[in-house]
Formats: structure tokens, C-alpha cells, sequence
């Protein structure tokens, strides 16, 4: 048996999805299993009846500090890293134990700090999976707040010690690191089609021809003050909302997460209204959905996001006091003509990093 320890952080859904997708591709060869230690929903990544996938929960990564999805808090998240840089070379101590137990012939991070840093002092060849790592964003932080910049450094450091850095597609920070290997982008590309996801959620039914869905995609942390008074603020669109209970009031359909298989959400709907991460965007890009947003200042890889998702997928953004307070009709029916660029670019990232992640194992 061949195992690999997949390290993967829990900041937001988007590590734990796109890991997701390479686990899937890894556990496809006989004879390999994948252990995941992480502080992400189990959820996340699909069914746990696979018995070649092991889920550990443990701490290995949890990012920034946010108040919500679009929000960062500095000052706890200066908090939260410089403990984690204290108690780094303790943290890594506590790693082998399970790296003695499972004795894994690779160790992949996504992208914990803390992993890298295991599988160096292991001498266990090592892959980071990324579009950024934490030292880009918080050497961003540092311009305002210059106690992230040591930090920084630190975790520059660490990286540097990996076997090979698979960077995706919508990436940023990397100029500084030599052991770097290009892949696609990692997304699902969903075969459905439209109609057969609508029946498979049990809408075809309730539906008119005219009907426009919109997917409301706001990342794990929650965003509460985009919900207060929606009901009023939208009325040209039915709005697909995952989280809560299963229910249909008015134009607002909800739709337990636990439940409901997120693509087939993204396959039923006309567009998404969302706050930009990798995951979303590279599902968008995999499976040509536009996309209505607001502006995010407070996180680096937006302004990467921003610039090229709208070379492929048709986008309307939307200034802050609108999108949380104000009617979003006229946003909405921009949305509905929104023409795609005709850019498209391969999205088999998880085939190709779990090919070169195998390589390692022989």
C-alpha cells in the first residue's frame, strides 16, 4: 500500500475542494490511499465510504482571522500566525507521530506551512499545490502592519524546502521560489446539463422557460449583511442560496449544503453571484458561468482574480454599497447578457498534479 499524507488547510472551503479533486485522481490507482489531516468539514471532500481516503482532523492550517467571508481581521490574524510561528517547532515535533504510523511515501500540502515543514524535517519528498502561499499575503499585510513581515520570511523559508511547487492557473507570489512547476487549472468540469441538474434537485417542475437562477456563492465563513432585506432587493431572478434547511420562500430557493452536491447548484443555475476565490472561479472558468461580484480591498489574490477571470467567463462587478444594501436587479440584468470571452484554457490541473505527486512514490 502506498500512502500519501495530504496536509490541507482549513482556510474557507476553497483548499479542501480543490484538494478534493486531486485526492480523486490519486485514489484511482489500486493500491494508493490518501490521509488527510486537516481542521476542514469532512464534507468537503465528498464520501467518506471510500476506504483508500482517511480523514485526520488536526489544526495544520487555518489562515487569516476573517469577521466573514470578505473580511479580513488583522489583528487576529497577526495574532493567530505569530502563535503559529511560535509554536512552530513544536507543532512539527507533534507530526511525527503520524508520520511515523502512516509512513507516507509522499506528503502534499494545500497549503499548510506546517506540512512542508514536517515532511522537510522527515527528509519525505514534499509537494505544495497552490495559486498563492500565506508568505505573499502577509508580506502584503506588512505594508501596513509591519510585524507580518518576519512572519513572512519565515514561511518563505519553509516553502523553499519543498520538493516542487505545483503552481495553478490564477496564481500570484511565486518570483521568489526556483522549485516551481506549472499545471492547469484544478476545477470540476461538470457533464450534466443544465436540465438534468434542475431535475436531479427536483426543480424541473416548479420552473417556467423564462426563469433566470442565480447561484449565491459566498465562500464558508458566512456573509450575513448580503442577506438582510434580499427578498426586496432582488425581483427579476430566483435566487439558489446553499445553507440552512431545504426550502422555497418567494424567489429564494435554500438548499442544505450537506445534502446537496455543490455542482450540480452550479450546473442548474444562469449565473452565480459570488465572492471571488480560486474555487469559484476556476469552476466558473471550467464550466462558463458569469459571475456577479464586489470589490474585495483587503486580500491580495482578489486583484489577480479580478484581472483573469475576466478573460474567460463574462463578469459584472458591482460597487459595495449596492451589492450589500441596494436593488441589484439592474446588476442582475447585465448578468443576464453577459457575452463569455471565447479564451478558454484546459482544466485537468488534478489529473496532472496527481500524476507528478505519484512519480514521486516510486
Amino acid at each position: 500500500m502506498t500512502t500519501i499524507l495530504y496536509y490541507v488547510s482549513s482556510h474557507g472551503y476553497g483548499h479542501a475542494v480543490r484538494s478534493s479533486l486531486v485526492i480523486k485522481e490519486l485514489v484511482k490507482t489500486k493500491g494508493v490511499r490518501v490521509v488527510i489531516r486537516t481542521a476542514a468539514p469532512g464534507w468537503l471532500f465528498g464520501s467518506t465510504r471510500d476506504s483508500s481516503i482517511i480523514i485526520e482532523e488536526a489544526d495544520v492550517d487555518s489562515g487569516l482571522a476573517q469577521t466573514d467571508s470578505m473580511t479580513v481581521d488583522i489583528e487576529a490574524s497577526l495574532k493567530s500566525f505569530k502563535a503559529r510561528i511560535d509554536s512552530f517547532d513544536s507543532g512539527v515535533a507533534l507530526e511525527t507521530e503520524p508520520i511515523r504510523r502512516w509512513k507516507p511515501s509522499v506528503i502534499v500540502s494545500d497549503i499548510s506551512p506546517l506540512g512542508v515543514e514536517a515532511g522537510a524535517a522527515a527528509s519525505i519528498p514534499t509537494v505544495v499545490i497552490a495559486n498563492f502561499l500565506w508568505d505573499w499575503i502577509l508580506i502584503d499585510y506588512a505594508k501596513t502592519t509591519p510585524q507580518f513581515a518576519p512572519i513572512a520570511m519565515r514561511l518563505r523559508e519553509t516553502y523553499s524546502k519543498t520538493t516542487s511547487i505545483l503552481k495553478t492557473k490564477l496564481s500570484g507570489g511565486f518570483e521568489t521560489y526556483k522549485n516551481i512547476e506549472q499545471i492547469p487549472l484544478i476545477a470540476r468540469k461538470i457533464e450534466k446539463t443544465r436540465d438534468e441538474a434542475r431535475f436531479d434537485l427536483g426543480l424541473s417542475d416548479g420552473l417556467k422557460e423564462s426563469d433566470f437562477l442565480a447561484l449565491v456563492s459566498l465562500g464558508g465563513l458566512g456573509l450575513d449583511r448580503f442577506y438582510r432585506n434580499l427578498d426586496k432587493r432582488v425581483s427579476n431572478c430566483i435566487l439558489m442560496i446553499p445553507g440552512g434547511e431545504r426550502n422555497t420562500v418567494g424567489r429564494i430557493m435554500r438548499f442544505d449544503r450537506r445534502k446537496t452536491d455543490y455542482s450540480d447548484l452550479l450546473c442548474a443555475c444562469d449565473a452565480v453571484i459570488g465572492k471571488m476565490g480560486y474555487g469559484l472561479c476556476s469552476e466558473l472558468i471550467a464550466n462558463k458561468r458569469p459571475l456577479l461580484y464586489t470589490l474585495r480591498k483587503d486580500f491580495i489574490e482578489f486583484k489577480v482574480l479580478k484581472e483573469e477571470i475576466a478573460k474567460y467567463v463574462g463578469v459584472v462587478e458591482v460597487a459595495e454599497g449596492e451589492f450589500f444594501n441596494g436593488s441589484l436587479d439592474v446588476y442582475i440584468d447585465a448578468l443576464k447578457k453577459a457575452v463569455h470571452p471565447s479564451l478558454s484554457i484546459p482544466v485537468n490541473g488534478a489529473v496532472v498534479a496527481a500524476g507528478k505527486i505519484l512519480s514521486m512514490t516510486k
